[in-house]
């Protein structure tokens, strides 16, 4: 049912974070997994159909002035992808500037990209999905009383919103304030990689073959923190230190592999520091 009061709210705010705090604000008790469903339906989606066409993993459609709107989802769709795919065409719906009926495919349903018009919107939708499913406040609380980083609290973050091992990921790279990455792998290649803003630029790329000490690793192996070769992971150029990066594995009998890397950043500032100290200190002789 339709929240009249929300309808109005939504209808001045421009990007995903704005829209967010207005739902965020009439939905004052939202609690793990979040009800996608409920709120969309109070924003103005009044249907929900499976689509058997081949193609796009989900669609929108609208009337002209998007105040009603039906989302589409693909038959097989995991419950998991159809709660992100139902996200991210609200995001769609409610974002103003973008107009017209959706088309999405799973490519879309993962891009981080907004180098071309299309790249951008779909970006914007997945970056509303991920705050709506995990919303800020909670997710932060959430990860926090987990304690230190480590692979294992990707699958519990995973349980505890419904959403697949890649959303959670997402949405902790891009809050967390920790150096690390996570690294996806099946069958011994690399699938993708989310590194968060602080981590250096990853040199590893998907469908090229995981590094050795990775496919070593088996799933009886118990989990701990392992020293990470830098030149596997991120670019080595001379005269520059790389980071000192630590990993964990964890393994599938599947064939599925998550890597976690990890840098102190509190020790990569003292030893960049530590660095300028000894470059200005250092005696420099005249011809």
């Amino acid at each position: 049912m339709q929240n009249s009061a929300l309808l109005k709210e939504l209808a001045d705010c421009g990007s995903p974070e704005t829209l967010l705090v207005a739902i965020m604000k009439h939905h004052p008790d939202l609690c793990a997994p979040v009800d996608v469903e409920a709120i969309a339906r109070n924003a103005g989606i009044i249907e929900f159909r499976v689509s058997e066409a081949e193609g796009p993993t989900s669609a929108m459609m609208a009337d002209i002035d998007k105040t009603k709107g039906v989302i589409l989802c693909a038959a097989g769709l995991s419950a998991q992808r159809r709660r992100f795919a139902i996200a991210h065409q609200l995001g769609h719906f409610l974002i103003k500037a973008q107009r017209g009926d959706r088309h999405c495919t799973s490519r879309d349903l993962g891009e981080n990209r907004r180098d071309t018009p299309r790249r951008k919107e779909e970006m914007q939708a997945n970056r509303f999905a991920a705050g709506l499913l995990m919303p800020k406040p909670l997710f932060t609380t959430f990860v926090d009383g987990l304690g230190k980083p480590t692979v294992t609290h990707l699958p519990a973050i995973a349980a505890a919103y419904n959403v697949t091992l890649e959303t959670a990921a997402s949405r902790y790279v891009d809050l967390t304030q920790a150096m690390c990455a996570f690294v996806f792998i099946k069958d011994g290649i690399v699938r993708h990689a989310r590194p968060s803003r602080s981590f250096p630029m990853l040199s590893i790329r998907a469908g090229e073959a995981a590094p050795v000490a990775v496919l070593s690793a088996n799933p009886n192996d118990r989990i701990a923190w392992l020293p990470a070769d830098v030149r596997d992971w991120v670019p080595v150029s001379r005269g520059v230190r790389p980071p000192k990066l630590t990993m964990q594995i964890f393994s599938k009998e599947n064939g599925f592999q998550l890597v976690m890397l990890f840098a102190n950043a509190a020790a990569e500032r003292r030893a960049d520091e530590e660095d300028e100290k000894l470059a200005t200190q250092s005696p420099k002789f005249g011809r």
